[in-house]
């Protein structure tokens, strides 16, 4: 019989039951891409993460990303996720505020930061993400609108377009007039999916700048049931492409070269999470991408078969 030590973590929180939950295999050498699909599947979270020694030497680690199923080349909650086990397990070692180091993904080598608290411990990891890529415009409004429950008049927010972005995978930015109706949003999933497949992106990233929480700027719902997600609680790449976006769509202040947006995502369904991107840009074009967020470890045990 074999076995493997599992971690349930929820990403971009500082509460157990909040946030977003993700597997995590810390030691996945010697596992095949047939049993990750099987544990990524046992473990049903929206991704599971595993890592597995870097290939490359400029990266520290490999880690490789499975939903229910099938293998996708990055996603944000998970690596918060991952690099919060890795250190309470002790493979990272916090020596000073900051600790850098590079996870080699299907997206590239990545940095990923982790930021220690005043007493040592680490409060949060912040995980660094592909440029841009603006894939395409779409003109499609009454359908994506149709699609959400919704109507095309809700999808007008400061003339803000519907695009396709990607800073590891490809999501469609939907802006939406205020919170109230983003919350009436509710999708044929089953018809979402199919729209979604054919058009080659992973999940609707719809947004508003109307927030629950003041302290915030952005509030979003992900919609990806194309890998069989229906609704993700906190999603950390489609939220770093969300900043990329409004920034090149000139939609926030660019006053200042390093900007920092609040994002809540999670509360309709009762997973509160809070991510924090953080753009460089020269003006209005971006120059690095950054998402960040705390964790915690909800659930350790073993997967036999």
């Amino acid at each position: 019989m074999k076995s493997v030590e599992v971690y349930q973590v929820d990403a971009f929180t500082r509460q157990s039951f909040g946030g977003n939950p993700a597997g995590v295999v810390t030691e996945a050498n010697g596992l095949s891409e047939e049993e990750m699909q099987n544990i990524a599947r046992e473990m049903n979270c929206s991704e599971t993460a595993f890592v597995l020694p870097a290939t490359d030497s400029k990266a520290d680690f490999k880690v490789r990303f499975f939903t229910p199923s099938e293998e996708v080349d990055l996603c944000g909650h998970a690596t918060i996720a991952t690099f919060h086990a890795l250190f309470k397990e002790g493979k990272i070692k916090l020596d000073s505020k900051e600790k850098l180091v590079f996870q080699e993904t299907k997206a590239g080598i990545l940095p990923v930061n982790l930021i220690a608290s005043d007493n040592g411990e680490l409060d949060r990891v912040v995980m660094g993400q592909t440029l841009p890529e603006i894939i395409r415009t779409s003109d499609e409004v009454s359908e994506i609108a149709d699609l959400l429950g919704l109507k095309a008049s809700d999808l007008k927010l400061n003339n803000l377009p519907l695009q396709v972005v990607s800073t590891g995978l490809p999501d469609m930015m939907v802006p939406i007039k205020d919170l109230n109706t983003l919350k009436k949003a509710s999708p044929d999933f089953g018809r979402l999916a199919r729209y979604q497949k054919e058009k080659g992106f992973v999940s609707i990233h719809a947004f508003t700048f109307e927030t629950e929480d003041p302290n915030n700027d952005i509030h979003t719902r992900d919609f990806a049931p194309s890998v069989e997600i229906n609704e993700e609680a906190a999603t950390g790449t489609a939220n770093g492409a969300l900043a990329a976006y409004l920034i090149e769509n000139k939609a926030v202040s660019l006053e200042e070269e390093k900007i920092i947006m609040r994002i809540e995502q999670g509360h309709i369904m009762d997973r509160p999470s809070e991510i924090i991107a953080e753009i460089s840009h020269d003006n209005g074009k971006v120059k690095d991408v950054k998402v960040g967020g705390s964790a915690v470890i909800v659930m350790k045990g073993k997967v036999m078969w």
